[in-house]
Formats: C-alpha cells, sequence, structure tokens
C-alpha cells in the first residue's frame, strides 16, 4: 500500500511540474505566511514570465542566466553525474564573470542562478559575486549543499545588498543523518543542518529582508519512505520546502547503464526562459549537458544576444515547437 501511494504521489508531482501555473499551486502548501507567498510570486514572475503575459519579449532577451560559479564539488551524491563528468575542471574567472553580468543588466534580464554543476560557495568570490548581481540590480538564486558556510561567510552575503527577491536553497536528501550521508557522500548531515539554522539566526539578528531560505527534497528511491518526515520538520522553520518529482530515473542516458523509458512529449520552455553559462564562459543547450556536448557560443568573446539569437540555437527551438524531439538525443529522454 506505501509504494503505491509514493508512486502516485510522484506521479502527482511530475504532473504539476509539466505546467508553470501548476507548479506555483503545488508550493504554496508550504509557505508559512501572506508574505512568503508573495516572495514566491515574485520568484514565479522572473522565472515563468508567460504567466505574467510578458512571454514575447523573452524571444530576443533570456529572462535568466544559469552560471556555474564551479563545476568542483565537496560532494559525491549517488543521484548526481558531476563526479563522472568528461569536462575539465576550473572556477569562472571573476572580470568574465562581471562581464558576464554587465550585459545582463544592460539588456534586461531578470535573475542568475547561481549554481550548476558543481558547489558554488566552493568559488572564492562567490561573496564578491553575490554582491556584483545586487550591485546591478538582479536577483539571484543558488543551491548549495550547506557545508562550505560558515559564519563569516553568511555575514558577507547577508550584507550584500540582498533581498526577499533573491533564494538560497539548501539540497537535503533526507530526514535522518542515515539517508542523507547515503545520498550525499562525504557530506555531514549535522554540518548542513548546523548551517542552514545559522543562516536562519544571523537573519534574523541582522534584520535583513532576504534572502528567502528553503530546502529542497529530491525524491528517489533511497529517500521516498522520508518525505512526510522531512516536510513536517521543517515546515514551518523554512520559508518553504520544496519536493521534487521522483528524479530515480534522471541520468540515466548519462549513465548510459539502459534507455531512459521517458519519452518527451512537449516543448521544454526552459529553452525560452533560461541561458546556461559554464565556468570557463561556454553557453550550452541546458543544464541537463552534463559533459559540454551541444555549445552554442562562449562568453569571453560574445554577448549574450549574439549567442541567444545564435541560428543553431534557434534551429534547436524550432524542432521543439514542431515537436520532432527524437532529432534531439539530449532533449528526446529527459523529463524536465
Amino acid at each position: 500500500m506505501k509504494e503505491t501511494e509514493a508512486r502516485e504521489t510522484s506521479q502527482r508531482r511530475r504532473r504539476l511540474r509539466s505546467s508553470p501555473v501548476r507548479y506555483a499551486f503545488e508550493e504554496v502548501k508550504f509557505f508559512r505566511s501572506f508574505k512568503d507567498l508573495r516572495n514566491f510570486c515574485e520568484k514565479v514572475r522572473i522565472v515563468f514570465p508567460r504567466v505574467t503575459g510578458t512571454f514575447d519579449r523573452f524571444h530576443t532577451v533570456p529572462p535568466v542566466l544559469q552560471i556555474e560559479p564551479t563545476n568542483y564539488c565537496n560532494a559525491n551524491c549517488i543521484c548526481c553525474p558531476t563526479a563522472r563528468s568528461s569536462r575539465k575542471r576550473g572556477y569562472m574567472d571573476f572580470d568574465l564573470f562581471c562581464k558576464i553580468i554587465d550585459d545582463a543588466s544592460r539588456i534586461g534580464v531578470r535573475a542568475v542562478f547561481l549554481f550548476l554543476h558543481g558547489e558554488p560557495t566552493l568559488h572564492p568570490r562567490i561573496v564578491e559575486m553575490i554582491r556584483y548581481i545586487k550591485l546591478k540590480g538582479l536577483a539571484y538564486h543558488m543551491t548549495t549543499n550547506g557545508v562550505p558556510f560558515n559564519e563569516k561567510k553568511i555575514r558577507e552575503i547577508l550584507c550584500s545588498g540582498t533581498n526577499s527577491a533573491d533564494y538560497i536553497s539548501f539540497s537535503i536528501l533526507g530526514a535522518s543523518k542515515e539517508v542523507h550521508e547515503k545520498i550525499v557522500r562525504q557530506v555531514s548531515h549535522e554540518r548542513v543542518v548546523e548551517n542552514l539554522h545559522m543562516l536562519l539566526n544571523m537573519r534574523k539578528s541582522m534584520r535583513v529582508n532576504g534572502p528567502v531560505i528553503e530546502a529542497i527534497f529530491y525524491t528517489m528511491t533511497e529517500n521516498r519512505h522520508e518525505e512526510d518526515e522531512f516536510i513536517k520538520r521543517w515546515r514551518g522553520v523554512l520559508d518553504h520546502v520544496r519536493m521534487s518529482g521522483d528524479i530515480s530515473q534522471s541520468f540515466s542516458e548519462y549513465k548510459r547503464e539502459r534507455p531512459s523509458p521517458v519519452v518527451r512529449t512537449r516543448k521544454c520552455l526552459n529553452l525560452w526562459q533560461k541561458m546556461t553559462v559554464f565556468w570557463n564562459g561556454d553557453v550550452t543547450l541546458c543544464c541537463e549537458d552534463v559533459d559540454g556536448d551541444w555549445i552554442f557560443g562562449n562568453l569571453n568573446e560574445q554577448t549574450i544576444s549574439e549567442v541567444w539569437n545564435d541560428k543553431k540555437l534557434l534551429a534547436i527551438k524550432s524542432i521543439h515547437k514542431k515537436k520532432q524531439f527524437d532529432r534531439i538525443p539530449l532533449c528526446y529522454s529527459c523529463d524536465m
């Protein structure tokens, strides 16, 4: 019975994730107050401009930049292919980062996702990156495993000009120490929880209006039985809790162990909503391109608009509009 309920829950979440509007309503129940709901609505406005009737203008400008500060990571999660990626490891040059943010601010990009394949807080200048994003009037969203935080780094982030449009998300993949550390290997569950509470307490004591602090639970076979316990533990403590759909089959094509059972039937809105940038400036098709096989330009030499309107990238969007997903191996078996 429990397995059946878990399967139905997973299927329901996946259906809800298929639409930004439904996605928003699914998350409403995890908010503690109207203020938290308002903050989330602002995030929806930034990330899903189609909901607010401004989708068309982003045919020429991406609303969101996803920037990879580094692809180094201090963890070795069983669900993540980063450790097995064939890409060269490195840290984004700060001058390149500033060039990208200057360009983004000039053309009207709304937000920066400051994470990709790696732990962003390992970048030695991550606080300066956040400060520069805020200096240019953009919002940021950073997802972290929470371990590299310390009091000094947290204080500097809170003094960077951050506000309620910004998000810091902690990836916590288990309600218990045993389950979390089974999935997020090389990471102390106690350290993550300690740093999360430190961030909450310092934000309160410093009386700053942000960032929004959330926890993300990525559901998979190993932790599905702890979903309810996780929600119970963190609801009412954090600004909100995010439960992902089941990712047990994620990256199966990357692992090359078996063909993915997923077949795409709808176009991917990420192609219109987000530009993904590797640490070396390469612009890739999307965050699923772990090995960097789908590169469309480089922001060392090009502007955001030049790459966004590249003929090859526009051709990919045209293929998605026609739902000819079998022509793009990366997209065909993706369930995002």
